[in-house]
């Protein structure tokens, strides 16, 4: 038998190595390919140069808003990266086009709107600037809701097609959660949440039934203030009375309707195709956001650099602990901040640092990493914080030392709790007969068994360590933003609040967006001169390839096969369950 298992183990030993290698093989051919295409495409690209593009005079141009900008542009190298346009850039564009003697106006595509609330807001008051200076701005709608509406508003015009088919769909509000306790008893499996904060209501479908009274109270609020803000923007901008625009939507009028209703009220103002647009104003005048852009560099003066600097450093996505983001441009964690916060230091011509926050949070450790950071960096150069869609929870710790924060009206902003999952699946086990035996030593050693029952004693023991997590959060807030420590617990509890409601209660400074945080940031320190730049931390090659490339994922399939030790023996992080 054991000459047996020597030689099982020398075959699948070799199989493992010559898999390896080959995998290696075409790993690194892959990536060689990869550095040649990008230095040659640069070498092309000088030989080879897009002939110039003209515009002509009394041109649009055409944005496609359910095009992606966000706020960071993906952590790639220069070679790999694709044309991306990023918020802060789109905001620029704006200001090119109001001051381009060609660009008569703007078209704007408004179906599958990719903005969140506070860029809505934000590019509103764009367009309305536009306006100011005699620029028209057309926008177009297919299918119509709130979200695409309450932009559309801004514009000079709205275009719907002459199509019964286009759909309307205006109403309230509508949302709804799911709740999963009866599914969870049936099958077995319990979810523990142990949450400090009566409207931290994060994991409460787990444990509930039905919806508690603080979650639906505090989402009663936000939503009736977003509604009523979006009635009295439609009665504000397309001059209607309020109350009887109110009265069609909450009556449902304006749901599985149609354009001509929208005509009828005075809501859109012509019917048309949007070939029809084109033809209107000229195809030929018609520009693509894309070719604009590249006219813009083209036609780029070169103005003389001013050394006085303001950076952008963007903290976006889910908050986590690790070396490094586990997805391109969704995750934000400590190493890649503090990287981008530490070139910012090194950097003497930076004069002010504007931390764009668009986070619900996440680990509060590495909440507390980053807000730590902050708080030195702000000891030597202030921080100003613009906070986008939302800056909730975790994403509100990071903000809370910064030296002035910046909020939209309609920012989601508080949340200030903390709330833990410990998922257990004791009686799903016994009812498919897994029989498991225990080796234990030591009080609470099994506290975050997934097959033990979770006692009140444990619950008690892993609760009053989140309340001193929640005392924690309430002095950073307090300290940070100068206020008592009994008032914060007040607005605090998990409660959310609107950018607009976060003013009032003194969680946030302004009412603006990111360039209202600029400029305020460059009056506060004097600047008359200045650049902006934003920083931002490129993944390795080798982080990309080991995340992205098909290849790398099968190697690590059949690697796993044959060095399963490494599971054992150390610490790891790791269900690999779908529940």
């Amino acid at each position: 038998m054991k000459i047996l298992r020597f030689l099982k183990k020398i075959i699948l030993g070799t199989i493992f190595f010559i898999t390896k290698e080959i995998f290696s093989f075409l790993i690194k051919g892959f990536l060689f390919l990869i550095i040649i295409l990008g230095i040659s495409g640069v070498v092309l690209n000088e030989f080879f140069k897009k002939d110039n593009i003209i515009i002509e005079n009394e041109s649009y141009i055409e944005i496609d808003l359910a095009r992606e900008f966000r706020e960071k542009t993906k952590n790639l190298p220069e070679i790999l990266k694709n044309e991306d346009v990023n918020f802060y850039s789109l905001l620029k564009t704006f200001d090119s086009i109001e001051k381009d003697e060609k660009i008569k106006g703007v078209i704007l595509k408004l179906d599958n709107l990719a903005l969140n609330r506070g860029q809505i807001e934000e590019l509103s008051k764009k367009i309305a600037s536009l306006k100011s200076n005699n620029k028209i701005i057309y926008s177009y709608i297919t299918s119509v809701d709130n979200r695409n509406y309450s932009l559309a508003t801004k514009s000079n015009e709205i275009f719907m097609p002459p199509a019964m088919s286009a759909n309307v769909n205006i109403t309230g509000y509508y949302t709804k959660m799911m709740y999963y306790k009866n599914l969870a008893d049936k099958l077995g499996i319990k979810v523990n949440v142990v949450h400090v904060g009566d409207y931290k209501s994060y994991g409460e479908q787990y444990v509930k039934d039905k919806m508690s009274p603080e979650y639906k109270e505090n989402m009663e609020r936000l939503l009736n203030k977003v509604y009523d803000n979006f009635v009295d923007n439609i009665s504000e901008d397309r001059r209607l009375n309020k109350n009887l625009i109110n009265e069609r939507i909450l009556a449902g009028d304006l749901m599985v309707s149609e354009p001509y209703q929208l005509k009828k009220l005075g809501m859109v103002d012509e019917l048309m195709y949007y070939e029809q647009i084109k033809e209107f104003v000229g195809k030929k005048k018609v520009i693509s956001l894309d070719k604009y852009l590249q006219y813009v560099y083209d036609n780029k003066k070169s103005t003389k650099k001013n050394n006085d600097k303001i950076a952008i450093i963007y903290a976006e996505g889910t908050i986590l602990t690790g070396e490094e983001p586990r997805n391109l441009s969704d995750q934000l964690t400590p190493n890649t901040i503090i990287a981008e916060l530490d070139k910012a230091l090194k950097n003497k011509n930076i004069k002010g640092i504007v931390l764009r926050v668009n986070s619900p949070g996440g680990s509060a450790l590495a909440s507390a990493v980053i807000n730590n950071k902050i708080k030195e960096v702000d000891k030597v150069k202030p921080v100003y914080v613009s906070i986008g869609g939302i800056a909730a929870s975790g994403g509100y710790y990071i903000s809370a030392d910064a030296k002035k924060i910046f909020a939209d009206k309609g920012s989601l902003t508080g949340s200030i709790g903390v709330v833990s999952l410990i998922p257990n699946v004791k009686e799903l086990v016994e009812k498919i007969d897994i029989n498991i035996e225990e080796l234990k030593k030591g009080e609470y050693a099994d506290i975050y068994s997934l097959t033990n029952e979770v006692t009140k004693d444990k619950l008690d023991k892993i609760y009053a360590s989140n309340l001193k997590v929640y005392d924690e959060f309430l002095n950073v807030v307090s300290e940070g933003r100068d206020l008592n420590r009994e008032y914060v617990h007040s607005i605090a509890q998990g409660k959310v609040w609107l950018g607009e409601e976060a003013l009032e209660l003194k969680l946030v400074d302004e009412i603006g967006g990111i360039e209202d945080t600029i400029s305020n940031l460059a009056k506060d320190l004097n600047l008359t001169h200045y650049d902006v730049i934003e920083i931002s931390e490129s993944l390795d090659y080798n982080s990309i390839l080991k995340k992205y490339i098909p290849l790398i994922e099968v190697s690590d399939k059949i690697q796993s096969i044959f060095v399963e030790k490494e599971l054992y023996f150390k610490s790891l992080y790791y269900f690999p369950y779908n529940i």
